[in-house]
């Protein structure tokens, strides 16, 4: 099994010992350590019943990303009840706790609770104030918790602000439904392009990644990433059944449209999408979106577009007839920091 890379203790930073409280997990004290190798296997089989455990918390997935990550894990008892990988760079010569490339949400990832809805209470406030407690000891950290969990009081209590941010998810119970709940006109796109030729196949990284640089083009924008680094989470993805390319091809074999999606149990997400401006206007990216919906149906029960807040892809998304659904950016940075990124409309 694939690892991910080990942080050198030297860069990690002293780990509390954390005390149950006698409303949560009785008299047995906690820990809080950073998992072993060894361990990932047990880890990736807590994600998959985590509430909010997705395909960006599992080992291969954070193996792929490459850099220094570590996994922070809250036991008790010798029982694992909620870990948060932590993803570390260097920016402006700073250590800065943050989140990957292409990555939706990380974030704190607990057992789920059964019991009395107090009991279930207390035992989420203990673990979220030991990793906010932990995470303190950073200047600079941006988290994005999974849209389940929307408690983050200990991290305000710790010196951490909040913004909300929106993605756009698809309900795949009924693929019919989801086709007559689309806009007229997009399914009418969709049409246009099939009766014109226009077909979708499975492509590869490279392609996804040249439709991608074309819109980021037209914006006076560069990609945020490189094709070498798209390339390896493609790569890993296919290792592990988890992901594949798509692109929307004419007779001439242009390629109208392309995307990168990955999936688990839970969802499916669209991690990349873009097109040829040349191209536009022809029902190609309604057509690709729909055929990764239907291919999608088949390994997941939602679709989650991985959100945006530019107006005019809300307005394309919301096209599909998407739900909005918020979850929490967390972070904490300097006064300097926070004044630069406002001005650059990051926060």
């Amino acid at each position: 099994m694939t690892t991910p890379t080990v942080i050198p203790e030297r860069l990690a930073p002293e780990l509390p010992t954390a005390k149950a409280s006698e409303h949560g997990n009785g008299s047995r004290n906690a820990e809080l350590r950073y998992l072993r190798p060894d361990e990932l296997s047990v880890w990736d089989a807590f994600v998959d019943k985590s509430p909010q455990g997705s395909v960006f918390s599992r080992s291969w997935w954070l193996h792929a990303i490459g850099g220094r990550v570590r996994i922070l894990a809250y036991f008790v008892g010798g029982q694992l009840l909620a870990g948060m990988p932590l993803y570390f760079d260097r920016r402006y010569g700073l250590e800065v706790c943050t989140m990957p490339k292409l990555t939706q949400t990380l974030g704190p990832i607990m057992a789920p609770v059964n019991g009395r809805h107090v009991n279930a209470a207390w035992e989420e406030m203990e673990i979220l104030s030991t990793f906010a407690k932990s995470l303190s000891q950073y200047s600079i950290v941006f988290q994005a918790f999974h849209p389940s969990l929307q408690n983050w009081c200990p991290f305000y209590w710790n010196g951490f602000t909040q913004t909300s941010r929106a993605t756009h998810i698809i309900d795949l119970s009924c693929i019919d439904k989801v086709w007559s709940g689309m806009a007229h006109r997009t399914r009418r796109g969709v049409r246009n392009a099939e009766r014109s030729g226009v077909k979708v196949t499975t492509c590869d990284p490279d392609q996804a990644w040249a439709a991608e640089q074309k819109t980021f083009a037209l914006q006076g924008m560069k990609v945020p990433h490189t094709v070498d680094y798209l390339r390896g989470l493609y790569d890993a993805a296919k290792a592990h059944n988890g992901g594949e390319c798509f692109a929307a091809v004419d007779a001439q074999r242009r390629v109208h449209a392309a995307s990168f999606m990955v999936w688990d149990q839970n969802r499916c997400y669209a991690i990349t999408m873009g097109g040829d401006p040349e191209l536009r206007g022809r029902g190609s990216t309604s057509l690709l979106v729909w055929h990764m919906l239907q291919f999608a149906a088949g390994k997941s029960p939602i679709f989650d577009f991985t959100g945006s807040m530019l107006q005019p892809v809300e307005l394309f998304l919301r096209s599909f007839g998407t739900t909005q659904m918020h979850y929490n950016w967390i972070m904490k940075f300097p006064l300097p920091v926070r004044l630069y990124l406002t001005m650059r409309h990051k926060i």
